[in-house]
């Protein structure tokens, strides 16, 4: 599943690519034949106006049946079948090809029509007309010729500069496309290897971490009333340490997208008994609580997930410097808000789009103390409600405390 959303890119961009490439070529491709048909059809109108001059100056009829003949894509033939002056022909056909804005070299032969044989060739520069070497007068009566365009495919391509660019452009995405799917399959792959490293170093402090509390605990029932403020320290600092591990775990479970098993729960009966628990929990921090609010129906979710949501934002408000606690909900027919307020500094209106964010942390300021901690505890917090199906939402007033709330569907 965690592959899904690359892989839908990588189609995406794929499908995208081909058709463009698709498009390009099939326009090309058009292009090229009308390209092409416009010069076979200039030919054989220069031609066929060879024709009439050659048979007007023999004082002959244009023929009934059409002379000229296309043999390849750049070779014709045309069937006069009369006395040819070659000088006449090398400067007729020279002169209509020009008028019809052809450009291309080509060269020509004329044939006797008794065998077949070539009896003279010659090839012309429209550029660079050179003079031609000794003529020979044909003697016989009845010849036919040839035009042959010899760089007729090169200057058809030679005419799509645009296409040229396009192509170099669609090339160029092409590379990017190519290099920015390396550079993402790169990052993913080291994102899956340092996930795995820190689940794998968690999991191996958690061991330690255990054992150094069960010591401590040992120790602080057998040690004298002078040693116990040590061993307290040593306690505070293990389940801080403890609660970090916790919460990179619980960061990387979160987003790894595995399927979340939910089940009916009671929301005033859950939260009478999780509010109970933190003034237990946070008796020595003479904090005040309020709970307040009314269900009328169990809500479909997850109770370790939504707990540990309640808990990060009650610890977040606490080490804030929050002395009083409110905790609300409330029910409606399509959804479920709960909410924890407090009455801490605030945060300041810049950063409250950012708090989210893993990692992220409010810089220290006149109104904000720095803390300790990773800058997970609300980034577990959003990533948690969405998995749940759900969103969360903060408002805060500097001197006045936040209010976070948590808004479940149904």
């Amino acid at each position: 599943m965690k592959n899904a959303p690359i892989r839908v890119l990588v189609i995406i961009a794929i499908v995208s690519l081909i058709g463009i490439i698709g498009t390009q070529v099939y326009w090309l491709n058009r292009a090229i034949e009308q390209q092409d048909q416009v010069f076979n059809h200039n030919v054989q109108v220069a031609l066929r106006n060879v024709v009439e001059s050659l048979c007007e100056a023999n004082g002959k009829d244009f023929p009934t049946v059409n002379p000229i003949e296309q043999v390849s894509g750049n070779y014709f033939i045309v069937r006069t079948n009369d006395r040819i002056d070659i000088t006449n022909l090398e400067y007729l056909i020279s002169a209509e090809i020009k008028k019809r804005a052809i450009s291309q070299d080509f060269e020509y032969g004329v044939y006797d029509c008794a065998n077949d044989q070539m009896v003279y060739a010659d090839n012309v520069s429209l550029k660079n007309q050179a003079n031609s070497p000794a003529i020979p007068v044909l003697q016989n009566e009845e010849y036919y010729f040839g035009v042959y365009f010899p760089e007729k495919a090169k200057n058809l391509f030679a005419g799509f500069d645009l296409w040229k660019f396009t192509t170099l452009i669609t090339l160029v995405v092409i590379g990017f496309f190519g290099y920015a799917l390396f550079v993402i399959l790169r990052q993913k792959r080291l994102s899956e290897v340092q996930r795995d490293f820190i689940n794998n170093v968690s999991h191996e402090l958690k061991t330690p971490l255990a054992t150094l509390a069960l010591a401590s605990t040992t120790l602080h029932e057998r040690s004298a009333e002078k040693d116990n403020k040590y061993l307290t320290i040593i306690n505070n600092e293990v389940a801080r340490l403890h609660k970090n591990v916790e919460d990179i775990l619980e960061a990387s479970f979160i987003e790894s997208k595995r399927p979340i098993q939910k089940a009916p729960l009671q929301l005033d009966q859950f939260l009478n008994t999780l509010t109970e628990g933190f003034k237990s929990e946070y008796a020595s921090k003479l904090i005040s609580w309020d709970l307040t609010g009314e269900a009328n129906r169990a809500i479909f979710s997850n109770e370790k997930l939504l707990e540990k949501c309640i808990r990060n934002l009650v610890d977040n408000a606490i080490k804030y410097g929050g002395k009083h606690i409110k905790i609300a909900f409330s029910q409606d027919q399509n959804q479920t808000v709960i909410s924890v307020a407090d009455d801490g500094p605030g945060i300041p209106k810049e950063h409250l789009k950012k708090i989210f964010k893993k990692f992220y942390r409010v810089p220290e300021s006149q109104h904000q103390h720095n803390q300790k901690g990773f800058g997970l505890g609300l980034h577990i917090v959003k990533s948690a409600v969405q998995n749940l199906g759900g969103k969360v939402g903060v408002e805060s007033k500097i001197d006045v405390g936040s209010t976070f709330k948590i808004i479940l569907n149904g």
